[in-house]
């Protein structure tokens, strides 16, 4: 590199010196005390894209146009006035990126000025933030940076709310299609939430198939206005590989502070205690925080707690409720039912931990134990009474697409050593969202083994009756609402006539359940239902009582 000597100022004292400044990495050039350029390196050059005889002994605004509002002219300023070395980052598009520069004070006044790129790191700093703060697959905030927005609005003393969106259905569209169906899902969720963020609404994933959303207060705002237009986000399906789509369903819980609390870390926990109040109500919708759910909140969390946990001497067990065929007299089959006398909270419906098992993803574990009992029960049964009756079995929609699950199933028929002809799967309402081929697979597999294929609650949607074609069905139970309205509604009367016509016509084997007066059993019988399940012959037994009631009685009768 030529060097030239100044008429004033510093230059570069020996050849040793400009060596080492010709090899280093970064940009390196010398200003005088009248900042003109005494030296440059080769870097330096190729930056500024300059030949060096264009650059020395020239003026520095000559060689930056606009030099004087630049941040680094300031910044040279300062370190002439005090004499100091300054170190600063910057970024100059035309340059290149980001640089790391230096700025050394020299004798006379003088500067010595380094430009080291760090363009990469900082793209790697800002990927690892990324990575730290928003959440990869939908490029939303992360649950930590949703947390520093939060705080960010507290420290300034604003009002605010967090609705706690969860998508009931996710677990589903993953069973019965992919994890990648689910995932695409999310990522459709994340672009239409994207669509009310602004400058008071923050939107971000905390993870899984839950959302949240920051909407700062506005003088007089309704929530519920913000809470409708989320749930207009999932009015319209949402598309899935292979063209196909889903309707997917919301649950939202909402807290605001300082209204609910003052605390933040209450607020997530308060707006999800509501969100699961929202669940409750069927289909997309939403709830605001009351005190009085974190109770709900509580048990529900215990239960679940305890769903996951071994389960032998939890207290579960299962009733049977009999099945009465040919004018009442000969026991057609029974229907499991599960119980739980819970160790803390005493007996649970079914209704609520069936619920909380489903959406917690505990569903088979608890299933497969309660197998374990009925099928222990039904080879006791057959040694001691010559037991040749079908039990039915309820499956919820997420265990009838889990193949893994039936791989356990069919494994315990074999270590229990009960014949598959004894069994019946029931699909249990909602069975809509359990079709897909996998479950398709299961079923047949149940078909090809002698399993029966029962469908419960029959009549109380349109779609069901096209399930009649697409799933192996070998027994449809009358929904209880159709038997209630005997005698008293000639319509739904009709439609049960309807129902029963189309049953035997299919050739599929009928069961009215709920049965519970004798008009009602007279009707059935009437119009060739004479299969009944209900409170006019029994109720669900324990299995004490069930043995006592129709195994031993008829060991008595034969002896």
């Amino acid at each position: 590199m030529k060097k030239e000597t100044p008429a004033t100022g510093t230059g570069i004292g020996t050849i040793k010196a400009e060596s080492v400044l010709e090899t280093m990495t970064d940009g390196f050039y010398l200003l005088n005390n009248r900042l003109e350029f005494n030296y440059i390196n080769e870097v330096a050059c190729r930056l500024i894209g300059r030949e060096p005889e264009e650059v020395l002994g020239r003026y520095i605004l000559d060689i930056f146009p606009g030099f004087e509002e630049s941040e680094i002219a300031q910044r040279i300023k300062l370190a002439r006035q005090t004499n100091e070395k300054i170190e600063f980052e910057n970024h100059f598009a035309d340059y290149g990126g980001w640089f790391h520069i230096k700025l050394v004070p020299v004798e006379n006044r003088g500067l010595a000025i380094y430009w080291q790129n760090i363009d990469q790191q900082k793209k790697l700093k800002e990927k690892l933030t990324d990575f730290a703060y928003f959440d990869f697959l939908t490029g939303l905030p992360n649950r930590r940076k949703m947390t520093e927005i939060a705080l960010s609005l507290k420290e300034k003393g604003k009002k605010f709310s967090f609705f706690y969106l969860n998508l009931d259905n996710l677990k589903f569209i993953n069973a019965l299609y992919n994890y990648s169906s689910g995932d695409k899902v999310i990522v459709s969720v994340a672009e239409r939430l994207r669509t009310l963020t602004d400058k008071r609404c923050h939107v971000g994933r905390l993870e899984g198939d839950e959302f949240i959303i920051i909407l700062e207060s506005a003088p007089r705002e309704r929530l519920e206005k913000m809470a409708e237009k989320l749930l207009d986000l999932f009015k319209d399906p949402f598309p899935l590989a292979d063209f196909q789509s889903a309707y997917v369903t919301a649950s939202i819980g909402i807290a605001c502070i300082p209204f609910d609390t003052k605390r933040l870390r209450d607020l997530v926990p308060y707006a999800e205690t509501a969100m699961y109040e929202a669940k409750k109500i069927k289909g997309s919708s939403y709830a605001f925080y009351r005190p009085a759910m974190t109770a709900e909140r509580e048990r529900r969390v215990l239960i679940e707690k305890s769903l996951m946990e071994c389960l032998e001497n939890s207290g579960f067990y299962f009733t049977v409720q009999p099945q009465i065929a040919d004018e009442g007299i000969n026991l057609s089959g029974i229907e499991v039912l599960a119980r739980w006398k819970h160790p803390v909270l005493g007996e649970l419906s079914p209704l609520e931990f069936i619920e909380v098992a489903e959406q917690s993803g505990t569903i088979a574990h608890l299933t497969t134990h309660l197998l374990h009992g009925v099928l222990q029960v039904i080879k006791d049964w057959e040694k001691r009474y010559g037991w040749n009756i079908k039990t039915a079995i309820n499956m919820t929609p997420s265990l009838l697409a889990n193949p893994v699950f039936f791989d356990e199933f069919f494994r315990l028929l074999e270590h229990y050593d009960v014949c598959p002809a004894l069994l019946e799967v029931e699909l249990t309402e909602h069975a809509e969202m359990a079709y897909s081929e996998t479950t398709m697979r299961n079923l047949e597999m149940c078909r090809e083994k002698g399993i029966s294929i029962a469908i419960d609650d029959f009549g109380t949607g349109f779609s069901m009756i096209s399930y009649l074609t697409q799933f192996p069905i070998n027994k449809i139970k009358i929904d209880r609402y159709f038997i209630r309205k005997i005698g008293e509604d000639v319509k739904s009367e009709a439609v049960l006539k309807s129902l029963i016509h189309l049953a035997r016509s299919i050739e599929c084997e009928l069961l009215a359940e709920g049965v519970e007066r004798p008009e009602e059993i007279l009707f059935l019988k009437e119009n060739s239902c004479t299969n009944f399940q209900g409170y006019y012959y029994d109720k669900p037994l324990k299995l004490k009582d069930f043995e006592e009631k129709y195994l031993m009685k008829n060991i008595i009768s034969i002896l």
